[in-house]
């Protein structure tokens, strides 16, 4: 007998194809039956591999064409991807274009790094940062020199970078009608010749561009590259990006004598027409109709074109620079076109920018109605001012004895200064308007820059990076609602230590300079500082005079330390 294992492994093995085998050598009953059998077994397993083998194919081909389509879908999505993003740098592209072509536009200066952004995505460079040529230079280098104001995120070590003249390829971008000893210069394809027109039988001369990008499609073989860095493999692009400013004096004087004789001119018409209408009216009167029509109309009246405001600029010489360095990746040279066009655009958009603001300043300073308004709110703010003083002001002068000249002296100046500054934080909406001033006058820079000075703030927050000259740009950071917070808790007599040169009374005296006349809202400023100085002064002479006093009368007993250990100003104090 078989036991029970043996039995299930036969049968679990054996038994369904033999009982079918069986079944049908029962039903052929052959003469053979082992040859029927061994030959039935036989054609039983080719049937089997030939199914097996039939579905592992039916399987590899059901599992190709998965990964075919999956092959598919994921050469579909990443033709998509990259045409979604193709679409994306076109349409950042195209924004930015539309937005400097836009004559609405205001130029401001978050769009120098948006401009950066676009340029770094349209070209793929790595880094993007924005040179200026300087001709004045710097404290510790002379110019003329190019400096980075600009720079994109990972590219900020530029903005402590200068390159000098004649230093790398970069200044071929700034060089204006380059000829062809300028090297690495990407010049545009030039256009079809055209067919002969005119009477003179020549065609017209093909556009020329005054300034072209430098282009080094791999930095390391071009042996006059100039490095900040280490020397990487990558590719260079710098795009000039060239304009004329009308932050001068000179054009701002033009742009006012333009709005003057345009408003005489426009006052003058006014008068003509008033005294046409009058005549005609008495022409009405005296005759009707018919002696309305014998009233000659003045030629002025009639429809006189426009003048165009042209003004004198400053050519400012910028350049948009590129670079893969690190990636060893190439700057397409399709896209350098673009790149010129969208830096051309800027500089115009900047230049419009510039001329409407220098408008409007001239045309707010000629503004005589407005000029009578202001006046009349500033007197009423000195009036109230007074007013809301006189108490307290009469309280200080009551503690002090007659006799005592100079501390009287202190308390009046004292209140001159409050009430300035009262009058100054009353008014602050007007003050605050000289932020849209873009040419402002040296005395109302020197004007601004002694309040802030004298007022605590350091020379490092008025004074452009590396430069000892004051710019009216850097000063208008500090003109907030928090340089009039700093006015409003200052105390002037307050003792002032660890002052830097710029900070002392006399430093501040000699950089206000002159009393002279001034805008109205300039003045408000120019007041609280003339009456904080001499309140100060007249503090520390005080001071000085009980000193000298105190000292005389104890002679060797005498054991103050020297003003000077308290208070910087003490020095030089006359």
């Amino acid at each position: 007998m078989v036991d029970q294992a043996t039995a299930k492994y036969l049968g679990d093995n054996i038994g369904g194809v033999l009982a079918k085998a069986l079944g049908e050598m029962a039903i052929a009953q052959p003469r053979d039956g082992v040859d029927f059998l061994s030959k039935w077994l036989k054609l039983h397993v080719e049937q089997e591999e030939a199914r097996t083998l039939r579905e592992q194919e039916e399987a590899k081909l059901v599992e190709e064409r998965a990964k075919a389509q999956d092959e598919a879908t994921e050469k579909a999505t990443r033709v998509a991807k990259k045409e979604d993003e193709a679409q994306r740098k076109e349409n950042l592209y195209n924004n930015l274009l539309e937005k400097f072509k836009d004559p609405e536009t205001m130029f401001e200066d978050p769009l120098w790094s948006e401009l950066l952004s676009v340029a770094s995505t349209l070209t793929g460079a790595k880094a993007a940062y924005l040179g200026l040529v300087d001709e004045e230079g710097l404290e510790d280098a002379p110019g003329p020199l190019i400096r980075y104001t600009e720079a994109l995120p990972g590219s900020e070590m530029m903005k402590d970078k200068v390159l000098p003249q004649g230093a790398g390829v970069t200044w071929g971008a700034v060089t204006e009608n380059p000829d062809q000893e300028v090297m690495h210069l990407w010049r545009p394809p030039m256009p079809e010749p055209t067919e002969p027109v005119g009477d003179d039988g020549e065609a017209p001369l093909p556009p020329t561009i005054p300034y072209l990008p430098v282009s080094v499609e791999c930095v390391t073989d071009v042996k006059e590259m100039h490095y900040f860095d280490l020397t990487r493999l990558g590719s260079y692009l710098a795009v000039p990006l060239v304009f004329s400013s009308y932050y001068t004096p000179e054009a701002y004087a033009e742009c006012k004598k333009f709005e003057e004789e345009k408003k005489a001119e426009s006052q003058k018409r006014e008068e003509i027409l008033q005294a046409y209408e009058a005549a005609v009216e008495d022409a009405r009167a005296q005759g009707g109709d018919d002696a309305v029509e014998a009233v000659e109309r003045p030629a002025e009246l009639d429809h006189v074109d426009e003048k165009e405001m042209t003004l004198p600029g400053k050519v400012v010489k910028m350049v948009l620079c590129m670079d893969t360095l690190g990636t060893n990746a190439p700057i397409d040279e399709a896209c350098f076109e673009r790149a010129l066009e969208l830096a051309k655009a800027c500089g115009q958009c900047k230049q419009h920018t510039e001329q409407k603001w220098l408008d409007a300043q001239a045309l707010a300073e000629i503004n005589d109605e407005d000029r009578v308004k202001l006046d009349e709110e500033i007197e009423a703010a000195k009036t109230r001012a007074e007013e809301e003083t006189a108490e307290a002001m009469g309280n200080d002068e009551a503690e002090v004895p007659a006799e005592e000249e100079l501390a009287r002296d202190v308390v009046g100046k004292k209140w001159a200064f409050m009430r300035a500054a009262r009058v100054l934080l009353d008014l602050k909406d007007v003050f605050l308007n000289l932020k849209t001033w873009v040419v402002p006058s040296p005395e109302m820079v020197n004007l601004v820059a002694a309040t802030a000075l004298f007022f605590g703030f350091k020379k490092v927050q008025l004074y452009p990076k590396r430069k000892q000259t004051i710019d009216w740009q850097v000063l208008l950071q500090v003109l907030d609602a928090g340089f009039l917070k700093t006015i409003a808790e200052f105390d002037p007599v307050a003792p002032r230590k660890g002052l830097e040169p710029e900070q002392f009374l006399a430093a501040v005296k000699a950089m206000k300079g002159p009393a002279q006349e001034y805008s109205p809202a300039l003045e408000l400023l120019h007041s609280v500082l003339d009456t904080a100085l001499e309140y100060r002064t007249a503090y520390l002479q005080l001071r000085k005079a009980n000193y000298e006093m105190q000292k005389q009368t104890e002679g060797e007993e005498f054991n103050l330390p020297p003003l000077e250990e308290d208070d910087d100003d003490f020095e030089g104090l006359a």
